[in-house]
């Protein structure tokens, strides 16, 4: 059991690095003080040596494990090529790259970004073209509608589409976000939300972009039948339909892309994360000729997107992805994980949400002693990296490569610390202190 004999502090070592942050690091997500050196497989240590298992998987970056052996050697391989960043000339790796994914998901056209918010923009960027030409919007009238607490990124764009933003970085992008033109707040998972928006104001509505299953939320499933329900209503409505699958897609949630689950298939496909096995920054927008052909040279692009090492590693990532059948095993090994937190009959635990791998605990409201961060904190303390989500939420998302055996180790630890958490002590970062003046 948890008590104050069990010691709570931050190594001398942890402290000089988490010194540096407050001293010289402006902005970021408020880390924990666990400082990370070195990672492989389903296994972190920190600057101490201390071993951690991994039930976060770096927040769905690294799917396929951490320095998986097929993906490294790829991307070491391009790196040792001195392979040039792709821009005014062609890249034979993203043309392949390109090219896996249309094998895969069978659509048209891929275009490269660095991150899930740039991606999530370029979507942002086809729709409202699209829109204007194929839809005859009237110059200025796009609207793209989202989900209420979806989260797309923390770029002016992406925020703007988000629920919840500091009236600090406004003025924000405008004819963006959950609320329709006449006014209707649209809720995740609620069908009738979304019918009645695009019965007032379809003709302006040019896409509804969701994540299949919400991720920085908290991770929410919506209703079953829920995806397919959204795909026929915007088919009627000359709407397209966008799923951000940036965090729960590539065998995260139990299929190759989250969508498939459902049986749909969504007009774009934003992708991210762990496109490119955790290695380098990749991500991008998957679509169809009828809508990527609209692009002109020059609209959609980065610097560093369809870097040579990126495509080199999404490649292999997108070969384990099917060749271990991870999204298979990210189904067993899901369902074990709840099996085994379920039958332990936890204090605290509500209920269980997401699919998969990618799946949290709902807590019961009781703070200060049952909090997200209170419960990360000790299992930190323990061994084990999760992360909170809001105020009832934590997240757990193995690697979707790890063992049994260390997945069923990491449960007894989740287990653990839910039956001491209300007898422990201060543990630190608990509380998410406000440091602006």
């Amino acid at each position: 059991m948890g008590s104050t004999e069990e010691i709570y502090e931050i190594s001398t070592k942890t402290q000089e690095v988490v010194d540096d942050y407050e001293s010289y690091v402006g902005g970021g997500f408020a880390p924990y003080p666990v400082a990370l050196t070195h990672t492989k497989g389903s296994k972190a240590w920190d600057v101490d040596g201390k071993e951690y298992i991994d039930f976060l998987s770096m927040y769905s970056v690294v799917n396929m494990g951490h320095g998986h052996p097929k993906i490294l050697a790829a991307a070491v391989q391009a790196m040792t090529e001195g392979a040039v960043v792709n821009l005014p000339f062609h890249s034979p790796y993203y043309g392949k790259l390109a090219k896996k994914l249309h094998d895969l998901f069978g659509y048209d056209k891929f275009v490269a970004m660095t991150s899930g918010a740039e991606a999530a923009d370029a979507a942002v960027k086809i729709a409202r073209k699209w829109g204007y030409i194929s839809k005859n919007i009237p110059e200025g009238k796009c609207h793209i509608l989202t989900a209420a607490a979806c989260y797309h990124g923390v770029t002016l764009s992406t925020v703007s589409l988000a629920s919840k933003k500091s009236s600090a970085f406004g003025p924000f992008v405008p004819n963006v976000g959950s609320t329709a033109p006449s006014g209707k707040v649209v809720a995740f998972g609620v069908i009738d939300d979304l019918r009645e928006a695009l019965e007032v104001d379809g003709e302006r509505i040019v896409a509804f972009i969701i994540e299949p299953i919400q991720g920085s939320a908290g991770i929410v499933a919506p209703p079953k039948g829920y995806l397919k329900e959204v795909a026929a209503l915007c088919k009627g409505h000359n709407v397209l339909f966008i799923v951000d699958e940036v965090q729960c897609g590539l065998g995260r949630a139990g299929a190759n892309l989250c969508h498939l689950r459902d049986g749909v298939r969504p007009d774009l496909v934003v992708l991210g994360k762990a496109l490119a096995g955790g290695m380098y920054p990749l991500s991008g927008v998957l679509g169809d000729d009828h809508i990527m052909g609209l692009l002109d040279p020059f609209e959609i692009g980065s610097t560093m997107a369809a870097n040579p090492v990126g495509c080199a590693a999404a490649l292999a990532a997108l070969d384990v992805l099917v060749d271990e059948d991870l999204s298979q095993r990210s189904n067993e090994l899901g369902d074990l994980l709840r099996s085994n937190l379920k039958a332990a009959n936890l204090p605290h635990i509500t209920a269980f949400n997401g699919a998969g791998l990618f799946m949290s605990l709902v807590l019961e409201d009781k703070p200060p002693k049952v909090t997200p961060r209170r419960i990360v904190s000790l299992l930190a303390q323990r061994g084990v990296l999760a992360s909170a989500a809001g105020l009832r939420r934590i997240r757990i998302c193995p690697p979707l490569t790890i063992s049994k055996e260390e997945l069923l180790k990491g449960a007894e630890v989740v287990i653990g610390v839910m039956r001491d958490i209300e007898g422990c002590g201060e543990l630190p970062a608990e509380v998410l202190v406000d440091v602006r003046h």
